[in-house]
C-alpha cells in the first residue's frame, strides 16, 4: 500500500525534470526533421534542418555549418517557407541523404482527398550557392488507381512525364510517356517557395492527365 501511495509521485517526477529552457522551448517544438550531411565542400558535416514556418502550411529549410567548426552552427542557408507542411497526418515533410553531396527535401499530401501527391526537391551546392538540382512530383487517383509523375533534372536538362490511366470497369491500363530536353538551369533555393508552381512541362502534363481520368 505504501508503494501505491508513492506511485503518483514517481510518475510525476520525470515530467517535472524535463523542463525546456526558454530557447529550447522556442525552437524544439518547431523541429520537423534534421540531417547531418556533407552537402557543402568546405564545412564538414552540415546540419540540414526543417522547421515549422511562421507562414501556415509551410516549413523553413535551414542549413548550418558543422557544430565542430568555428563558428559552429553558423547559418549558410535560410530559405523561409521552402516546402509544404500540413497540419494533419500524411502532410509532413522529411529529409533524405541521397549521396553525392545532395539531399532530397520530400513533401506529401496523402492525408485527405482523391488525389494524394508526393514531391521531391533534390538540393545541393553548385558554383557559389545552394540550388534546386532536380524536381519530381507524383500523384494517384484513389478511385481509379490511375497515376501521374513528372521529373525534371535541372543539371542534365532533361524531363520525363508519365500518365497511367486505368479503366476501373475493364481494368485495362493505358500509359502515355514523354521525355526530352529542357533548359539546364538549377534554381537558387532562396527563389523557391512551398507553393511555387510545377515546372511548365509538368503543368502541361498534369492538366492533360485530368482530361483523361475517368
Amino acid at each position: 500500500m505504501r508503494f501505491l501511495a508513492l506511485f503518483p509521485m514517481l510518475v510525476a517526477a520525470p515530467a517535472a525534470a524535463q523542463t525546456l529552457t526558454a530557447s529550447e522551448a522556442d525552437i524544439l517544438p518547431r523541429l520537423i526533421d534534421s540531417l547531418c550531411v556533407d552537402i557543402h565542400p568546405s564545412n564538414g558535416c552540415e546540419q540540414v534542418v526543417l522547421l515549422e514556418s511562421g507562414e501556415p502550411d509551410t516549413a523553413d529549410l535551414v542549413i548550418l555549418t558543422d557544430r565542430r567548426t568555428d563558428p559552429a552552427g553558423d547559418p549558410v542557408l535560410v530559405a523561409r517557407s521552402f516546402t509544404f507542411n500540413g497540419t494533419m497526418w500524411g502532410m509532413s515533410p522529411s529529409l533524405q541523404d541521397v549521396g553525392n553531396r545532395q539531399v532530397n527535401v520530400q513533401s506529401e499530401q496523402t492525408g485527405i482527398g482523391r488525389h494524394p501527391w508526393f514531391q521531391d526537391l533534390r538540393i545541393g551546392w553548385q558554383d557559389d550557392g545552394f540550388v534546386l538540382l532536380a524536381y519530381s512530383y507524383s500523384s494517384y487517383d484513389r478511385f481509379t488507381a490511375s497515376g501521374f509523375s513528372c521529373e525534371v533534372d535541372y543539371v542534365a536538362g532533361q524531363f520525363r512525364t508519365e500518365i497511367a490511366i486505368n479503366d476501373p470497369e475493364t481494368e485495362v491500363e493505358t500509359i502515355e510517356a514523354d521525355s526530352g530536353a529542357t533548359d539546364p538551369e538549377p534554381i537558387p533555393l532562396t527563389d523557391w517557395h512551398a507553393f511555387a508552381p510545377m515546372p511548365e512541362i509538368c503543368t502541361q502534363a498534369w492538366n492533360h492527365y485530368f482530361t483523361l481520368v475517368p
